[in-house]
């Protein structure tokens, strides 16, 4: 069967004629390049992966041009493991096993001292700098629509956010006062040490 290589977010990939059709289709179905790939190797489902592209672009449509923001919003958190990749703004559930991670709940007045110098926000979320991501997030809790949490780490004594930046200052804006977190197994004993009303919780 005939080869030929694209260009794909800037790297060669060779598929078959049926490959290229069916990348086709799923971009056409609204998946960016990398997420219609995953789909096609079974990494990401199809309904899913969709259907959130379609809340991306009803939310965008919402947030153009709003000025008034939300006066208040109530977090809503998806604590299925199958989904912390999305915490990662990623497109591939093999590169951040479930397995690999804890998911803790945490006050906010204790995480949000400890932060490191590169987790803080000197900017409200609805900033310029900031308004595109919190426009996504916005809509979803406006909806009753729920993310991925945040995932922690400990550094050198502090904490950072190695993922989940703009809902973790979203909530926190809008007065969250305690929420859940997903951290590396590998980091849970520190992260513990540092918040010592942290508690596990199970997966919902």
């Amino acid at each position: 069967m005939a080869q030929k290589s694209f260009k794909v977010d800037g790297e060669s990939v060779t598929f078959t004629a049926e490959d290229a059709a069916e990348l086709n289709r799923l971009i056409g179905r609204g998946l960016n390049n990398l997420t219609a790939m995953a789909v096609m190797d079974g990494k990401l489902d199809e309904g899913f992966e969709v259907a959130q592209a379609e809340i991306g672009r009803k939310a965008q449509k919402w947030g153009k041009g709003r000025k008034n923001i939300p006066k208040a919003l109530v977090p809503g958190w998806d604590c299925d493991p199958a989904r912390i990749y999305l915490a990662y703004d990623g497109n591939d559930p093999d590169d951040r096993p479930a397995s690999n991670f804890a998911l803790i709940e945490a006050d906010m007045a204790d995480i949000h001292p400890k932060l490191t110098y590169q987790a803080t926000r000197d900017k409200d979320p609805w900033h310029v700098r900031y308004k595109s991501k919190s426009i996504e997030i916005g809509y979803r809790w406006v909806h009753g629509l729920r993310v991925s949490p945040p995932v922690i780490a400990e550094r050198e004594g502090e904490i950072v956010i190695v993922g989940g930046m703009h809902r973790y200052h979203l909530a926190h804006h809008y007065g969250a006062k305690r929420m859940p977190f997903y951290v590396p197994k590998s980091e849970l004993a520190k992260v513990l040490e540092l918040l010592p009303d942290a508690t596990l919780r199970l997966e919902e």
